[in-house]
């Protein structure tokens, strides 16, 4: 099921930096990576539409103050999935700059095949028993025990070949998606870019309201 996209508007009136250092404990509460810090901006603002609400973020570099126009690009799982809005891009229209936030985007436009790496292996382990079995039941041997023998080699090959494919349809699939992904990404921003001048300051949509749509995925 698709995510949601949120796009909301407004002028900041408030920003709120802070910064807390995250250890990550054992059940034996024994520290069980280094310790690292973790910042956070809290951004209030007038919406175009009158309301005010906050938003957080973390770990950008991404530089705002009060008065400055920004574009909150954020998603939003459905039903079961939905664990509350997560951040994608932040725009900061009045100076032209934008931060990504590559979890967020990877959660909005990720894709996963809808046949896998072990049922593509599979059926391509049988195509290669089938042959096989063919191969040796009506080339190499004709007619030899009704074809059992030529059962069993299929069979062997197709169950010894499966490790094999299933290793290369998961690196096609790693590579394939990742290619996707960057394609999608890279037209994704282009559209989020367009949208965001769309409320910057002077603009004759500046005030419209803030929409939803669907993830692409």
């Amino acid at each position: 099921m698709a995510d949601k996209l949120l796009v909301r508007a407004g002028d900041v009136i408030d920003v709120q930096l802070t910064s807390e250092t995250v250890v990550i404990e054992g059940a034996d509460r024994r520290q069980v990576e280094p310790g690292h810090i973790t910042n956070r901006m809290r951004l209030f603002v007038k919406l175009t539409d009158g309301a005010e609400q906050k938003f957080d973020f973390e770990d950008t570099e991404l530089g705002v103050r009060e008065t400055q126009r920004v574009v909150i690009v954020r998603g939003q799982g459905k039903g079961k999935l939905d664990r509350g809005p997560y951040n994608i891009v932040l725009f900061n229209v009045s100076s032209g700059e934008r931060g990504e936030f590559e979890g967020g985007l990877r959660t909005f436009l990720g894709h996963t095949p809808f046949f896998g790496p072990l049922w593509k292996a599979a059926v391509i382990s049988l195509g290669v028993a089938l042959v096989s079995w063919f191969v040796a039941t009506f080339v190499v041997n004709p007619g030899s025990n009704g074809g059992i023998s030529g059962l069993w080699l299929g069979i062997m090959f197709g169950f010894l070949s499966y490790p094999a494919w299933w290793w290369l349809c998961r690196t096609w699939d790693r590579i394939t998606e990742r290619m996707r992904y960057r394609a999608a990404k890279k037209k994704f921003l282009a559209e989020m870019s367009a949208r965001a001048l769309a409320y910057a300051p002077g603009s004759p949509s500046a005030d419209q309201p803030e929409t939803t749509q669907e993830s692409p995925a």
